[in-house]
């Protein structure tokens, strides 16, 4: 499997370094510095004698001296940053690499700004007449994206980057299951919620909540997350939790029979207001007497499934665990989760 490699361009002052920091920090990059490289080629020392150094491994290497040191500092990292690549050659070193999917990112800067911005004993037009820093700002028409930071804000630029990256995972896949109470509000969740959490890699309560990160973090791996609701509203519920309602896969409404005494119009109500995809039901009263020994569907009497007919009629959705008795401590599953 192909490492990814963001190679980051741009003139001097551009926020390679700061877009570098924020991929690292917010998605576990490893940072990978030029500098760092260039001292170990001996170019401790000011600005400039990093860039002509730059140029001097570029001609005796043909560029390709980048491309080794990142080679021989991959370990084990998926994603790495390359802050910085200065010339054409370097960034050809690179892509021709076995093993390396290049995204190559430059970022632009007008000169004033990066006057500004300059922070480095060295003078700055000094700095910004060199070889090595004029050859950079051709880099723009090869790069993948490129982004004006003086119009964009750091946070901004890590959005599009990461974006571009793929760091947030498919906006539309359905990772997450609801379960919300039926017409009883009263009806305990737990027991479901215990019996399916094994199968989520993200459990949502009502505290404490993961972060917007954490949660966008999981998207993008592709882990299941499963939201025990607070109220009533699927939706609310939803909102609460910081989650799009196209994310949602299945909405299971638990519900609580009581025989006669049946709410069918607060049933119809409910799966009205959230379109459940599946029921869970616990007997109580007659029912749950004639039923309380039950282990499978099978084996309930005709009147509890003439029952659960009923329901998934008025519900428009399928019975798919049931508790025999209030006091069950596991559901009956019709089919595997």
């Amino acid at each position: 499997m192909a490492v990814t490699v963001v190679v980051v361009s741009g003139p001097i002052g551009a926020g390679k370094t700061t877009l570098a920091q924020g991929l690292a920090r917010r998605f576990g990059a490893r940072h990978l510095h030029s500098e760092d490289f260039l001292r170990k080629h001996g170019g401790d020392g000011s600005r400039r004698a990093r860039q002509e150094l730059s140029l001097t491994l570029d001609s005796n290497t043909g560029g390709r001296w980048l491309a080794e040191d990142v080679r021989t500092a991959l370990h084990a990292s998926r994603l790495i940053i390359v802050d910085a690549a200065s010339s054409e050659a370097q960034l050809e070193g690179l892509r021709t690499t076995p093993g390396l999917r290049i995204v190559h990112v430059h970022l632009a800067v007008p000169e004033p700004e990066q006057a500004l911005r300059y922070a480095e004993p060295d003078p700055f037009e000094a700095a910004w007449a060199h070889p090595a820093e004029r050859a950079v700002h051709p880099l723009a028409s090869l790069a993948n994206l490129v982004v004006d930071t003086a119009r964009t804000s750091p946070d901004a630029v890590l959005v599009r980057v990461a974006s571009r990256l793929g760091l947030y995972g498919r906006p539309g896949e359905r990772l997450v299951d609801l379960i919300v109470p039926g017409p009883s509000g009263d009806v305990d969740l737990r027991p479901l919620t215990a019996q399916l959490a094994p199968h989520y890699a993200v459990l949502l309560r009502s505290a404490p909540k993961p972060s917007r990160e954490e949660l966008e973090d999981a998207f993008a791996r592709g882990h299941r997350v499963l939201v025990e609701g607070a109220g009533p509203c699927a939706s609310g519920c939803l909102q609460t939790a910081g989650i799009a309602p196209g994310r949602v896969r299945r909405t299971v409404m638990v519900c609580r029979s009581e025989g006669h005494a049946f709410d069918w119009v607060g049933l119809r109500e409910a799966a009205s207001l959230n379109a459940p995809t599946d029921l869970a039901l616990v007997l109580t009263g007659d029912l749950s007497a004639t039923n309380w020994n039950a282990r499978r569907f099978d084996q309930l009497t005709d009147a509890a499934r003439h029952h659960l007919e009923e329901l998934e009629r008025v519900a428009g959705a399928p019975v798919s665990f049931l508790a025999p008795c209030p006091q069950a401590r596991h559901l009956i599953e019709r089919r595997p989760w």
